[in-house]
């Protein structure tokens, strides 16, 4: 992902969003929506609030009536789908990738870097402050409480809370 095209496509990305990214009026949710929408896998809902921190959209999918809530940051290094009328909360962090760390002989930061899809499938409430790891598939219907860490698969309709997540109770369906 480090090549010289996706560099290009993400600066060009920065380029643009960083004009529209920190303005909190209402109109600039459109405007967000209209720069974002070009450089997207599939971007469907307009309620990007402000200061969400996208890095590799290309690789992200956002469903139809989802918002996205301010301080939000999604990496999409290992590509994300968020499906539709998910709501997420502030300060959310998704992260797609991790770096490597097995060998002590070689320094971390020069391992490179273990990718893993995440997915939120349609109907999901993610409270603020919540980390995603990579790899995870949040299940249809899930509410994750706030501050909760997500590093296994959730079933559907479940709702989490804490460190790890882990079930509380099932909604009523």
């Amino acid at each position: 992902m480090r090549d010289f095209k996706h560099l290009v496509l993400h600066g060009l990305f920065m380029l643009f969003y960083s004009f529209v990214k920190y303005i909190p009026l209402p109109l600039f949710e459109w405007t967000r929506f209209i720069v974002c929408k070009p450089f997207f896998r599939q971007l469907q809902s307009v309620k990007i609030s402000d200061g969400v921190q996208f890095w590799f959209p290309y690789r992200i999918r956002i469903g139809k009536n989802s918002s996205v809530n301010q301080g939000t940051i999604i990496d999409g290094y290992g590509e994300v789908n968020i499906g539709d009328n998910v709501r997420i909360g502030p300060y959310v962090v998704i992260n797609s990738c991790d770096h490597k760390f097995d060998d002590c002989d070689i320094p971390i930061a020069e391992q490179g870097y273990v990718v893993g899809e995440v997915t939120l499938e349609d109907d999901v409430w993610i409270g603020s402050h919540v980390v995603i790891n990579k790899g995870v598939k949040v299940g249809k219907g899930c509410v994750v409480g706030s501050g909760a860490v997500v590093v296994s698969d959730l079933e559907p309709y479940g709702v989490y809370a804490g460190v790890p997540a882990k079930l509380i109770r099932k909604r009523n369906v």
